[in-house]
This record gives structure tokens, sequence and C-alpha cells, in this order.
């Protein structure tokens, strides 16, 4: 038997010019010590953890807190076994951006084989080059081909990402704190891109991401809003069930499912994941079939199959050219 009585299913189309978060998890595989989950809201709370500050955990961690728009905990953890078989008995804690520090026995593979089954979790992973991460492709695996100087380059990258909602921000161009750039060529930085990883460069005068990719090609701020709505149409709809002495086999209980979908959606609309149509509109929709026109054997089982519901994903400008006149 489930354990949810919610289950939301989504497919994703891509569509011409349509395309916070969470708290991180610094987790150490094959360590000589287990540390169990534990959340710091500072740094000194982490080396309270067990983690001293030449540990890389602690480095991950340190990165994190320098960054302008930080999330207020972080979680750290350390497994004397693999980390993909320690992942699944956190599954309770309310974490998505996940740290992997490798131990002798743990590969990259491996997290993402469990990653890949979750419907809110991201892996972030730095690489020495983008083939390492050509046979990963994943919708939850962002990916930065680092060579410089800093270490803790990926927790840089969660520390300016996760204290922002869904919607708020894209990928590209994350300033970041601390971390030195690399002087790459745009032919080193093309196979980068094409791997569905990123690179570190100096723009302007910031450090920022090169790009927001998952390895699979798709943007991740796309992933962080397909997330938030469909997680919290199963959360919400959940949670209307347990409140409930009772959701009649009506049209007027389908209006009460409808009205959970509906509302997720109009939030996600305010918190700009969500875009308008052509002529203005927010664009999403909801349809929930009527008891009518329902089978009935469903209607007798009480399983309700009928909820649909639609949205695009708005866009972010990634790149620009002007054009401009000069006369002399």
């Amino acid at each position: 038997m489930a354990i949810r009585d919610v289950e939301v299913n989504i497919s994703k189309q891509s569509l011409p010019g349509n395309t916070g978060v969470g708290t991180p998890l610094v987790i150490q595989g094959k360590a000589g010590t287990a540390v169990e989950y534990t959340e710091c809201r500072k740094i000194e709370e982490v080396v309270a953890a067990g983690f001293e500050a030449e540990t890389p955990v602690y480095k991950q961690c340190k990165a994190i807190f320098a960054q302008e728009n930080k999330p207020k905990i972080v979680a750290v953890c350390a497994t004397t076994g693999k980390i993909s078989a320690e992942l699944p008995k956190l599954k309770n804690h309310q974490f998505r951006q996940i740290i992997p520090i490798l131990g002798a026995d743990d590969t990259l593979q491996e997290v993402m084989t469990y990653v890949d089954t979750t419907p809110d979790k991201m892996v972030f992973t730095s690489v020495k080059k983008e083939t390492d991460v050509a046979q990963t492709k994943s919708d939850r695996l962002f990916a930065i081909v680092y060579n410089g100087k800093s270490t803790g380059v990926e927790g840089a990258v969660v520390g300016a990402s996760a204290g922002y909602k869904a919607g708020e921000i894209t990928y590209k161009n994350l300033i970041l704190k601390g971390i030195e750039p690399e002087d790459l060529t745009e032919d080193k930085i093309d196979p980068i891109h094409k791997a569905g990883a990123v690179c570190i460069l100096k723009k302007a005068g910031d450090v920022v991401t090169s790009e927001g990719y998952v390895t699979s090609g798709e943007y991740a701020d796309v992933i962080d809003s397909i997330d938030f709505v469909v997680n919290n149409i199963v959360e919400k709809t959940q949670k209307l069930l347990n409140t409930s002495p009772k959701i009649p086999y009506s049209n007027t209980g389908i209006s009460q499912l409808e009205a959970v979908t509906y509302g997720v959606l109009l939030t996600a609309y305010d918190q700009g994941i969500i875009g308008d149509t052509d002529k203005g509109a927010s664009d999403f929709s909801t349809g929930f079939m009527k008891r009518e026109d329902l089978d009935p054997e469903d209607i007798q089982k009480r399983i309700y199959n009928g909820g649909k519901f639609s949205f695009s994903v708005l866009g972010a400008i990634h790149y620009t050219k002007i054009n401009g006149l000069l006369t002399v």
C-alpha cells in the first residue's frame, strides 16, 4: 500500500522561449568516524558537530556560509559506509542540495542512482574535466568543471543559490565569494557546456558561474520550478485529506481538490515560476473531470484519477545582443 494518498505525474514539453530552494546537506562517505545528521546555522556549529577546519566537509560549509544569499541552515553528516547507502536512511530529513564528499569506494554514479529516484533532491559536484560526467546525464546533477586554486567551489554555488525561492534565480552568473576564477577560452568552455556542465569565470569584475545547466542539458532553475509545483501539490492535497473529516465523492469534493492545485499554481505564478501567455494572462490551467464523467469502478474504489493541470515555466535572459548605430 502506498504511504501517501496523492500522486502527481508531470510530463515536460519544451517550447521555444519557454522555460528557495532548500536546505543543503554536505555528506562525507567512508569516514573514519560517523557523524549523525546535524543542522548548523554557523560555521562554529560545523566544528562542534565533529568537522575540523581542514576537513572537506568544513571547507564546503565555509564556502556556503561565505555567500551573500546563503541559506539559514546547512546540514552535515558522515558515514563509515557508502553515501549511496546512507542517503535513503536520511529520507525523513528536509534537505535538497547534496554535496557528496566521495569516500574510497563511493562513486558519483551510485549516488545519482539513488538521487534520480527522489522527487526533491539535487547533487552538486566538481570534476576536473567534462568527460567525468559525460555518462551521468541527469536532471538532478549540477556539475562544475574546475581546476582552479579554491576549495569548496560547489559549496559556493549552493550557498549563492539555496537562499532564494524557486523562481527567483537562474543558476547562470551566480556571484561567488571567495572563489578564484579560471581563465578559459571559448574552445575550452564550449565542450564543458555541451556536456551539461558549467565552469567558473570572471565577468565585469565578478566571479560567476558560466551557465545554469544540469547534466541532462536542462536548466537547473526549471528543475527547481517543477519540483516546487509537484511537491507542493502533493503536500497540500495530502494535508487536505488529513484535515477534512470527509471529502465527498461529488463535484463539490472534486472542486476542493482542484482548488488546492489552483492555489499552488497561483503561488508559483506570484513567485516568478510561471509566465504569462501572449495575451498577458497567467499561463497555467487546471481541469478536473466531474463525477459524471468518471469511471464507475474508480468511484467505487474511492480513487479520483480525473485531475490535470498545465503551466509554462517562465524563462530567463542568459545572453543579449545589442545593436548600435554610430554617426560620425
